[in-house]
């Protein structure tokens, strides 16, 4: 208890103390009132701000005010300017996207693309769906020659705006850009020969802007290179969106005749020859895929028929099947034939197909005699009865008057309209030849005239 009394009145001497010597320095300073200088009048207080003062010096601390600063600045391509003032809209609201963007178009129309990309990315990170910064980068792209880029951008925008007209005006725009490079640096490597270079290029071409001509063109360009498996690709891309195109027909045709496929090219060109039948291109391809069909798998007495001084009737049945392709023009035979002298005969299937098509007759004997010369009657007989079996008969005759061709003859009628149809030549005025044989070089020439006639 005394200590406390102790301690109470202590702490009442100091703060006397203390209070007196403020109260001292207050006199002698401050505290007492500046005498009025003679003859000086006061200075007057600034006029206190308006209300519409107060709000425009808060308007101008905002970061939609300085936002628009800039793009007056930007207006008058004073970039630095604007710059500063989207910063400075960026400092007071972290989140004003408009201003990342508008810096970023500042710093593209400086050339400074990386920083412009930087501030555009900037509004996508926080909004992934503007169109406005996909518009800005797309341009940006564009301005610099990156086409595909740009497109891809232009492309994005349409996804997220369909009705957009500006993106797809761009769009086209750039795609016919992107696609004309493309096809220009792909022909130009063409022209030097330098076939891999050039599919690659058409290929960058077609991925912009497929069409069907390019298609082709990149599969010819294959089948040039013998990639026989690519150029049937784009050929079958081609026929996937247009069945009936001609080209990619022709196109698939040869590569099945590259491969050995002679039926299958066989039957692409006989497609083209139905959907275009005076393309002359398909008619030839289909001829020369039969030729080299039957070519491949003839055996080799067939080949020397040609050069032979007399034609056998074995050697005619296959002529006719073969080299007219008979396959193509008669059904398959519903008829079996028994045929007893052709057993190992190396032309046993053409001479049965040539009596199941009715081409040419068998005796009651079932003796065909497939090595016996055939004679120009006999001959004249079976082309006249064929080329009326085809469709194709021969007009009606005149009277012949040779020693040789009675009327009462059983090939008399026939004789008549193979001669008058310049099939097969007379040996003289007054003799036909009938019982005369055939050589090889005359039987060529007699079927080269037959197929004119099909």
């Amino acid at each position: 208890m005394r200590n406390e009394r102790i301690n109470r009145r202590t702490f009442v001497t100091v703060n006397i103390g203390i209070l007196w010597e403020i109260g001292l320095l207050c006199v002698l300073t401050s505290c007492a009132p500046y005498p009025e200088a003679t003859g000086r009048r006061p200075e007057t207080l600034p006029p206190r701000p308006t209300e519409r003062q107060i709000q425009e010096e808060l308007k101008r601390s905002t970061a939609e005010w300085a936002y628009q600063q800039g793009l007056q600045a930007l207006e008058r391509e004073a970039l630095e300017e604007a710059i500063q003032n989207f910063e400075l809209a960026i400092q007071r609201d972290a989140m004003h996207l408009r201003a990342y963007l508008s810096l970023g178009d500042a710093y593209n129309m400086q050339g400074e693309y990386m920083i412009a990309e930087t501030y555009y990315n900037k509004v996508l990170y926080y909004d992934p769906y503007s169109v406005p910064a996909y518009t800005a980068l797309a341009n940006m792209n564009a301005k610099m020659g990156k086409y595909r880029e740009a497109l891809s951008l232009y492309r994005k925008v349409l996804e997220l705006d369909p009705a957009n007209q500006y993106a797809r005006e761009q769009s086209e725009q750039v795609t016919q850009e992107l696609f004309t490079s493309y096809y220009d640096q792909g022909i130009m490597y063409k022209d030097a020969g330098d076939l891999d270079r050039a599919v690659v290029e058409l290929q960058k071409a077609y991925s912009v802007a497929p069409n069907l001509e390019l298609a082709i063109e990149i599969g010819d360009l294959y089948l040039q290179s013998q990639d026989y498996m690519m150029a049937d690709s784009y050929f079958q891309q081609a026929l996937s969106q247009d069945p009936e195109y001609l080209p990619a027909i022709i196109g698939a045709g040869k590569v099945q005749m590259a491969l050995d496929h002679y039926h299958e090219a066989m039957n692409y060109f006989k497609h083209g020859v139905q959907t275009q039948p005076t393309n002359q291109e398909a008619k030839k391809l289909f001829e020369q895929a039969q030729t080299e069909k039957v070519r491949r798998t003839l055996p080799p007495q067939y080949t020397k028929i040609f050069s032979a001084e007399q034609v056998t009737r074995g050697e005619v049945a296959a002529l006719l099947i073969v080299d007219l392709n008979l396959e193509q023009e008669f059904p398959p035979p519903s008829r079996m034939v028994i045929i007893s002298d052709i057993t190992t005969h190396w032309a046993k299937s053409y001479i049965i197909q040539a009596v199941q098509f009715d081409i040419m007759k068998l005796p009651p004997d079932r003796y065909f005699r497939p090595d016996e010369p055939i004679v120009k009657g006999e001959l004249a007989f079976v082309l006249d009865g064929l080329l009326g079996q085809i469709g194709a008969p021969l007009p009606a005759a005149g009277v012949v008057q040779f020693h040789d061709v009675s009327p009462d003859n059983y090939w008399y009628d026939a004789i008549r309209r193979t001669y008058a149809a310049g099939l097969i030549p007379a040996n003289s005025d007054a003799e036909f030849g009938i019982n005369n044989s055939v050589s090889g070089q005359n039987m060529q020439e007699i079927l080269a005239k037959v197929k004119k006639m099909l």
